[in-house]
């Protein structure tokens, strides 16, 4: 018996983190295989995640949403036949094509959902996700508690037997990968990022307005007295959705940085003064996570993501959606004394237990336990 663990990217932190995480923590306990729908800068990590377990990346015209859903069946059955693992593992709606090829392989499921509603209504109508994707799976997973009634909603179904999984950290993979080298992250002007007496204000994810690319950017533009720093794809060769590129070349900002895709995202994190999530929608931000791991305290706004109630306890959390007025108020606030604090820094402290990796497996490998056992009639 084994796994197929199916990660829809390789392209951002957040979800294809996790699904590595879960392929080498399952791969512990038994045979495993992962199957990536898009190749991207994690690449190198997730093989390394792997620990010699086989891992297959398609390129990322194979499965795009305008390549019929029936092709991109069959290519998931194709893939799926390559193994003998009797569960299958789809991290994420967005590989949902997955769950109806286990299916028709006579596969027992695990879906964990990471989207909210917005997200799975898009993953809808781009005919990425269908209706009866989540009835179908054997079992059911949420990356947040609070995505039952998202699910319920749009695919009208009853969500009881469903389980939380919540956010998940390897804390002592973050902070060793913090202390790698890291290349330079440049403004618009090509000068280097320099950590200096200014506070560091930072984001982490592909350039796009539903990571609030352009309320970051504003925000920026309104605190010159503070450093920006984003970690992740920025220019078009590498995301079609950042719509302030042309501001950001034609102005110069002398205060923002950007990296650019890089597959350790965490030397930079470890530079914030402040993680800002200006993300729009927002599920289940495991960089969150990652960032108090790092000491890194959170600015984030309760419409962005599910995962308020902690976010309110162990950060600083601002009502509705993320918008430059309130962000600039919030960091104006803060010297780079009091942010470097160790009582600001520690804030999250407390807290980070409830993100413990190896705690939340012990659920997911309890869940295959279980559809492994033989049916009663």
């Amino acid at each position: 018996m084994s796994v197929t663990v199916i990660i829809h990217e390789a392209t951002r932190t957040g979800a294809p983190r996790i699904g590595g995480l879960v392929a080498r923590e399952l791969g512990r306990r038994e045979s495993v295989d992962a199957i990536v729908m898009k190749d991207g800068p994690l690449e190198e990590w997730i093989v390394e995640c792997a620990e010699g377990a086989p891992v297959k990346f398609f390129r990322e015209d194979e499965f795009f949403w305008r390549v019929p859903f029936e092709a991109r069946l069959n290519a998931a059955k194709a893939a799926l036949m390559e193994s003998d693992s009797d569960v299958v593992y789809v991290n994420s709606l967005a590989a949902s094509v997955f769950v109806f090829a286990a299916k028709a392989l006579g596969r027992k499921v695990v879906l964990h959902v990471h989207e909210k509603a917005a997200d799975m209504m898009n993953l809808l109508r781009h005919d990425i996700v269908k209706m009866d994707a989540v009835n179908l799976a054997d079992g059911v997973i949420l990356a947040a508690e609070e995505q039952a009634a998202d699910i319920a909603e749009v695919f009208k179904t009853d969500t009881g037997g469903f389980r939380n999984f919540g956010i998940a950290v390897d804390f002592d993979a973050v902070r060793t990968a913090a202390l790698e080298p890291s290349k330079p992250a440049l403004n618009a002007r090509e000068e280097d990022f320099v950590r200096r007496d200014r506070l560091v204000i930072g984001m982490c994810g592909h350039a796009s307005l539903r990571k609030g690319v352009d309320t970051f950017y504003s925000t920026a533009k309104a605190l010159p007295e503070c450093d920006f720093l984003w970690v992740g794809g920025w220019g078009p060769e590498e995301t079609a959705d950042n719509a302030i590129f042309d501001a950001f070349v034609e102005d110069k900002l002398p205060n923002l940085y950007v990296t650019g895709s890089v597959a350790n995202p965490y030397p930079y994190l470890a530079a914030f003064d402040m993680f800002f999530l200006s993300s729009r929608e927002d599920p289940n931000p495991v960089v969150l996570a990652e960032a108090m791991t790092l000491g890194v305290p959170l600015l984030c706004f309760s419409a962005t993501t599910g995962v308020t109630d902690r976010l309110g306890r162990s950060g600083i959390l601002c009502y509705g959606s993320p918008n430059v007025e309130d962000a600039a108020r919030v960091i104006r606030t803060f010297t780079p004394e009091k942010a470097r604090s160790p009582e600001f820094k520690g804030l999250a402290d407390t807290f980070l237990s409830a993100f413990d990796l190896r705690e939340k497996m012990v659920m997911v490998n309890e869940m295959i336990a279980e559809l492994r056992q033989p049916s009663v009639t």
